[in-house]
């Protein structure tokens, strides 16, 4: 919907730029047409695929079955802590809207044995969630006749979901592919609960939610599902209605859990066809040498248009017609070049046909990778640390230079936006907790943005949320006259403009007007909160707060205050004793125990935790056990 609202008042011609999945710095993984060989060739060579409903036409929308559920009980007596949080809570949640936004994502690649110090394959996996105390992910090896597999899986769910066995090792990031589409629904004026399909009127299904309130009556939620789906958003005799794979039948079917239990690739391929999503980029890694690489989900195959806007859902012109089939789906084996790499920026390139979509990340993440990787032949599972702990941020080395040209024709007005242009002249890109650079340049990029689309779109920049930073680096690059706000005669002035109000932003969020106060960490420093540690004294003793990190939104590490690295994951092939295993805080969400928080300064330091797996390795770094029996 806010890409409809941003088309509408910016105009076609200028969506094809703010929308555009174009971005120099894009890595493909599949598709690219100056890369003769990058696996997909042979991704299915050996594979047994047989006919496997890819083709199925997904008719009905999945119903939750309705039901008494069983509440929690607790104490009268119980202090309320949800209602005594309840503010802090919420306002946690509000200044991490945007943040949310452009937090979410992973970096995972894979390096074939050319690469490597010991000539077989290295996996690396770090996926970028809310950081939190007790963390999302929780370490385990789990054994069982036919299972031996090592990782990381959610408290209390079944087996490993990232991690290896005694043959394979796997990764995931998010791939973003578009499995979900609004449809205008039309009602009838006359009958509330009827909505128009192919001229004739039909009854909506209404499900009455119960909610229950402590110490109040119940409260009720009718839900509205057309042929597409809920409706979440209803203006008068019109309503959104919205159509999600997870909603269709077996869509909340978790396969990616069954991967402990392949052996190859053949198997590994076997349970990725399986899977209904979310749509994932995995990457693979094998004992005898393989690499690879699968991007798997049920991905709708659409009659008309690609669903990037809301479409009229009372005719059948935008039904979806089925999946596309699993062999057509992004997959490499054995790439030429020895190196995959994603990190949930655009993974298929112009030779690849079935779409997936077109709101990818930003590319710089990826960039990184490869920049750090392609000419290594000599990595060991400490490089791959490393490299995700990388604080290096291209689109702000790229302003810095924009910035240092521009303001030879055109100064800013503010003495400490000069003198911090000035200062840019020894950055080394770096995003260095300390350095007040990192923050202008920061302040900059945002207000770069706003001044290009403000002409358009008001206040109401924040409709836009895609590509921003990629849309801004091409926009300076190629300073197309359409996009030059009137008030400014050059791009250049548009710069300074754009400098001056950022050391304006700065003074206001730090309460200084000292350039020496604005280092990165008074913007950027690290919280990570217990549920219950949000103020007070329970703040001290649960969470872990005000922490300077260095990095940025796009540096490899994804550094945010409320968001980054939930697990760091280096799978090495050639010795599993030799993998990495880390969590932000500790294996256990017990205050007080010795394991609470140890493994936090080793995953903010980027230093290694080895996690043994052989039985020989574990039986001599083994220092508690415990044995649970069922009762009698």
């Amino acid at each position: 919907m806010n890409r409809a609202k941003v088309v509408e008042r910016a105009g076609a011609d200028r969506a094809k730029d703010l929308f555009s999945e174009e971005a120099v710095m894009d890595h493909f993984v599949v598709g690219d047409p100056r890369v003769i060989d990058d696996g997909s060739q042979r991704s299915a060579a050996g594979a047994d695929d047989e006919d496997d409903d890819d083709d199925m036409h997904p008719d009905t929308v999945l119903k939750a079955g309705r039901g008494a559920s069983s509440g929690i009980l607790t104490r009268e007596s119980d202090p309320d802590l949800t209602t005594a949080l309840a503010q802090s809570i919420q306002e946690f949640l509000q200044e991490s809207k945007s943040e949310i936004r452009q937090g979410l994502g992973s970096n995972n690649w894979v390096v074939s044995g050319s690469h490597t110090a010991t000539g077989k394959p290295l996996l690396a996996n770090d996926t970028h969630l809310e950081l939190s105390i007790p963390p999302i992910w929780y370490e385990v090896h789990l054994t069982a006749p036919g299972w031996n597999v090592k990782g990381f899986t959610l408290p209390g769910a079944p087996m490993v979901i990232i991690g290896h066995n005694e043959h394979i090792a796997w990764g995931f990031t998010n791939n973003g592919a578009d499995v979900q589409d609004l449809y205008i629904e039309s009602f009838n004026p006359s009958s509330p609960a009827e909505y128009r399909v192919n001229k004739a009127w039909v009854k909506a299904t209404v499900i009455d939610e119960t909610i229950r309130v402590k110490d109040r009556p119940d409260e009720h939620l009718q839900v509205t599902v057309t042929r597409h789906g809920p409706v979440v958003l209803r203006e008068g005799d019109k309503a959104y209605a919205l159509r999600w794979t997870a909603t269709e039948p077996g869509g909340l079917a978790n396969s990616y859990n069954w991967l402990g239990h392949a052996k190859n690739w053949k198997e590994f391929r076997e349970v990725m066809k399986h899977v209904w999503g979310p749509a994932q980029n995995a990457v693979y890694a094998d004992v005898s040498g393989n690499i690879g690489y699968v991007m798997a989900a049920r991905v709708p195959i659409r009659k008309k248009g690609h669903g990037e806007v809301p479409v009229p859902g009372d005719t059948d012109d935008y039904e979806w017609t089925g999946y596309i089939p699993f062999d057509q789906l992004p997959q490499a084996l054995n790439p030429e070049s020895g190196l995959i790499a994603t990190a949930n920026a655009r993974v298929v390139g112009p030779n690849y046909k079935p779409y997936l979509t077109d709101r990818w990340f930003d590319p710089y993440r990826t960039s990184r990778i490869y920049d750090l990787l392609h000419d290594r032949h000599d990595l060991r599972p400490e490089d791959m640390l490393k490299v995700q702990a990388d604080t290096y941020s291209i689109p702000h080395v790229f302003l810095a230079e924009q910035l240092s040209a521009a303001a030879k024709t055109a100064k800013p007005k503010d003495a400490r936006a000069q003198k911090l242009i000035e200062g840019l002249k020894d950055w080394n890109g770096i995003a260095d907790a300390n350095s007040p650079e990192v923050s202008f340049l920061d302040a900059i990029r945002r207000s770069v943005l706003e001044l290009l689309l403000e002409p358009f779109l008001g206040k109401d920049t924040a409709l836009y949320q895609w590509r921003t930073t990629t849309f801004v680096q091409k926009i300076l690059t190629d300073r197309p006259a359409k996009w030059l706000p009137a008030s400014f005669k050059n791009y250049d002035e548009l710069l300074a403009a754009a400098a001056d109000l950022a050391v304006n932003k700065l003074a206001e969020q730090s309460k200084s007007e000292r350039v020496e106060d604005w280092g990165w960490k008074s913007f950027n420093s690290l919280d990570m909160f217990h549920p219950l540690g949000r103020e007070g004294l329970l703040k001290t003793f649960l969470s872990i707060t005000g922490k300077p990190q260095s990095g940025t939104a796009y540096s490899v590490r994804a550094a945010l205050p409320h968001h980054g690295p939930a697990m760091r994951f280096i799978a090495n092939p050639g010795n599993w004793d030799e993998s990495i295993l880390l969590v932000p805080a500790g294996q256990s969400s017990q205050p007080g125990s010795s394991h609470y928080s140890d493994q936090f300064s080793y995953w903010f330091d980027g230093k290694p935790i080895f996690a043994p797996f052989s039985d020989a390795a574990e039986t001599k770094t083994r220092k508690h056990t415990l044995t649970l029996k069922p009762g009698s």
